[in-house]
């Protein structure tokens, strides 16, 4: 019995329906309510962060904490905030 010829007739390109979206969020707030205007993250999968969701980051030399993600935005800002892990619901209490 050959498989070679015609095995992938009928089967989807698995490729073209999982293609990801990276995208740039604005930066809505840092937790605490301090806000960076023009701030974003940096490229993220549109799959995983959606507008709203509460994110942590880590920029290095101690500065972390979690975020508040805003709009797509088309470009990156003027501080990029490296937001990584799980999606929270709300700030850290």
């Amino acid at each position: 019995m050959s498989w070679g010829i015609g095995i992938g007739i009928g089967w989807p390109n698995a490729s073209a329906s999982n293609q990801t979206q990276m995208v740039y969020f604005a930066i809505e707030a840092i937790c605490g309510g301090i806000v960076f205007p023009g701030s974003t993250t940096q490229l993220v999968d549109s799959s995983i962060y959606q507008n709203g969701d509460f994110v942590d980051f880590d920029n290095g030399g101690g500065n972390n904490g979690r975020v508040i993600l805003g709009e797509v935005v088309e470009n990156p800002g003027d501080e990029i905030f490296n937001i990584y892990g799980t999606v929270y619901t709300s700030c850290p209490a």
